[in-house]
């Protein structure tokens, strides 16, 4: 199908008769009753994508405009199957214009297959209530709700699969009429565990983490480090005195991040105790994830960041486990430096 809103044309790839690479998108003016045979106009032979774009269209009588797409046909073939949609697709008017939210941001929600989608605040809202819409982005996929009446400027979105990603909208809700939606968000591509991560850990006895807690308890490796943009491998121990130091501090860092509802990075705590309970006691002050003592993982994690000396932040780029800073102690802990330093 063809799903046509005020920034763009959202369609499925034409695949008819014996046709070329690419489409070609077509446009025309509605006409009045007396007047409904106003001709298509091509704005592109050579359509590479699913969506396209359509600017300085102009509508002085208001009726509106229909968009349609076809299959670029071999030895300039005349297209006869045309993909198009039903209601004309209306210009907003100025004062729905000004009226407008901005496309909401996207980003990454910390947790496997998750997006973080926020928005600024609009007087408009009843209550402060939005409602909020995505839509895969795949050709011609229709928008839908996922909230109808939500009190808040974010919200994270799970269960994101798609490898074409997703896109979101928002407007007041509550609004006499119905507002406008906004224009749809970037196109985001949610992060499962990563082959990376996979990788790195794929030697553990039970393939889960340790979460820390008054009792630890494992729980899957997806769970814990899904959806991660940094893992830091953390080695430490009781009996090392800049150890102790340094713990405090990573903690509070740790949970800042988690106060502010960061969930894209995680700590993943590797003993140089000597024993599990000098690793038990220890770990009792700490608030994020741990290889258990007793699992062979621990000791080749840290072979594998070669680990002569403790304390060790070692941080990990959680798409590929490439190490991104070989030991961030002492350093400053910047998410944006870290992105900086994996771009190099």
């Amino acid at each position: 199908g063809l799903c046509v809103e005020e920034n763009n044309a959202h369609f499925g790839p034409c695949r008819v008769g014996s046709m070329e690479d690419g489409e070609v998108m077509q446009c025309c003016l509605v006409g009045s009753d007396d007047d409904d045979t106003a001709p298509f106009e091509t704005l592109s032979d050579k359509l590479s994508g699913t969506q396209a774009r359509k600017k300085n269209l102009t509508d002085e009588a208001g009726l509106g405009f229909l968009f349609r797409v076809g299959a670029t046909m071999k030895d300039g073939e005349e297209i006869t199957s045309w993909t198009s949609h039903d209601e004309p697709f209306k210009l907003l008017t100025r004062e729905q214009e000004d009226a407008r939210m901005a496309a909401p941001q996207v980003g990454l929600g910390g947790v496997s297959h998750a997006a973080l989608v926020s928005w600024k605040k609009n007087a408009s809202a009843t209550d402060g209530k939005y409602e909020i819409q995505m839509r895969e982005n795949s050709g011609g996929s229709e928008w839908t709700t996922i909230a109808a009446s939500f009190g808040g400027l974010e919200v994270r979105k799970k269960n994101l699969t798609s490898k074409d990603g997703y896109q979101f909208r928002v407007r007041p809700a509550g609004v006499d009429g119905g507002a406008v939606f906004s224009p749809s968000s970037e196109t985001i591509v949610t992060l499962g565990l990563s082959d990376g991560m996979k990788r790195l850990f794929g030697t553990l006895e039970q393939g889960t983490l340790l979460k820390s807690g008054h009792n630890p308890q494992p729980i899957p490796l997806e769970e814990a480090l899904g959806g991660k943009e940094f893992v830091l491998l953390y080695a430490s121990a009781s009996w090392c005195g800049p150890c102790r130091q340094f713990t405090p501090m990573l903690t509070n860092w740790y949970q800042q991040l988690t106060a502010s509802n960061n969930k894209n990075v995680e700590v993943v705590f590797l003993s140089a105790d000597h024993d599990e309970s000098g690793f038990q006691q220890y770990y009792k002050k700490m608030p994020w994830m741990a290889v258990d003592f007793d699992d062979d993982t621990r000791e080749q994690l840290m072979a594998h960041i070669r680990v002569t000396g403790i304390p060790r932040l070692c941080v990990l780029d959680g798409k590929t486990g490439r190490i991104i800073e070989d030991n961030a102690v002492g350093q400053n802990l910047d998410i944006n430096r870290w992105r900086s330093l994996r771009s190099r």
